[in-house]
């Protein structure tokens, strides 16, 4: 009896560790900007690898700010090393700008673009990848897509938006705040024409305040489904049809701009990559909890994408 318990022991000890050696996690620096997790599944060929760039704001390498826990990258990125595809995820160079005296003003989305750029870089110089794909949320969509432009195999557009960030924040702002659109319209075409934008409405000041001005100038300089009509490689697009933040017509839009990329839209996926099938109370609170699984057709939309 106390052989078989000793045995049964070890199985378990060998079963956990082989879950363990799925795959092989690591802290890389690109350089004093950019530090990130590449994870990557154990094997003796050579894997593809996917980068993945988070959306506006403080978003760390897991797909967090400030004030939420989703782990959305974090767990997107263990489900597809399952699938035999290596991730390598990273904090936004914001974390890192007050240890070298750097203002938000001094910031813009060009400096982004340049990021992204010089991880394909040192991953076309210090890795054994088969491929090598972008793959940009909200914000991060509009800068993988410019980046992608040079030494990427594929894209991905994960609730990426189509037109112009000033496009956007003035229609939302004309359903939200009727009124308040077409002041921001004025404040945006002053920031367009002369640089600055002077006088708006303090309701804005999220939006127009003296920091956030130099990185919304360079911002509404790109226009989405522009930019994504250049690449000449395969493209994804991916949203969610229960998403607060990014309309399915902004995926549509994308469609309409290249019509031979793959387009998938998952229900009941909301913009952190949850199944939600409540209110938007749910949906809101989905975004600090972490312990949610992502939704699988998420995995198997970007593992197909990439493998094929």
């Amino acid at each position: 009896m106390r052989l078989k318990f000793l045995l049964l022991i070890i199985a378990i000890n060998v079963s956990c560790f082989a879950q363990e050696k799925e795959y092989n996690s690591a802290t890389v620096r690109i350089n004093k900007f950019i530090e990130g997790t590449l994870i990557t599944p154990y094997s003796d060929a050579s894997v593809p690898l996917v980068v993945f760039i988070m959306d506006a704001g403080a978003i760390n390498r897991e797909g967090n700010d400030r004030m939420s826990k989703n782990d959305a990258f974090k767990l997107l990125s263990l489900q597809l090393a399952k699938q035999g595809i290596a991730t390598y995820c990273f904090d936004k160079r914001l974390f890192k700008i007050d240890a070298y005296g750097i203002h938000e003003n001094e910031i813009s989305l060009d400096h982004f673009i340049e990021d992204v750029t010089s991880i394909v870089s040192y991953f076309k110089k210090n890795g054994n990848y088969s491929k090598i794909t972008l793959a940009g949320h909200g914000q991060g969509s509009l800068v993988g897509m410019v980046a992608a432009k040079n030494d990427v195999d594929a894209f991905i557009s994960i609730a990426g938006n189509a037109q112009a960030v000033d496009q956007i924040i003035i229609q939302q702002l004309e359903k939200q705040a009727p009124g308040l659109d077409k002041r921001a319209a004025a404040a945006f075409a002053a920031l367009k024409e002369k640089g600055r934008a002077m006088d708006y409405d303090p309701a804005l000041e999220s939006i127009f305040g003296y920091n956030l001005q130099p990185f919304m100038k360079s911002w509404i300089q790109y226009v989405p489904a522009e930019e994504i009509t250049a690449l000449e490689i395969p493209i994804l697009i991916l949203q969610g049809d229960k998403d607060l933040q990014v309309e399915v017509s902004e995926a549509e839009k994308l469609k309409e701009a290249v019509p031979n990329a793959s387009y998938v839209i998952i229900k009941n996926m909301n913009h952190v990559l949850r199944e939600i099938k409540g209110s938007r109370l749910e949906n809101h609170k989905s975004y600090n909890e972490h312990w949610l699984p992502i939704m699988p057709e998420v995995t198997s939309a970007i593992t197909n994408f990439v493998k094929q």
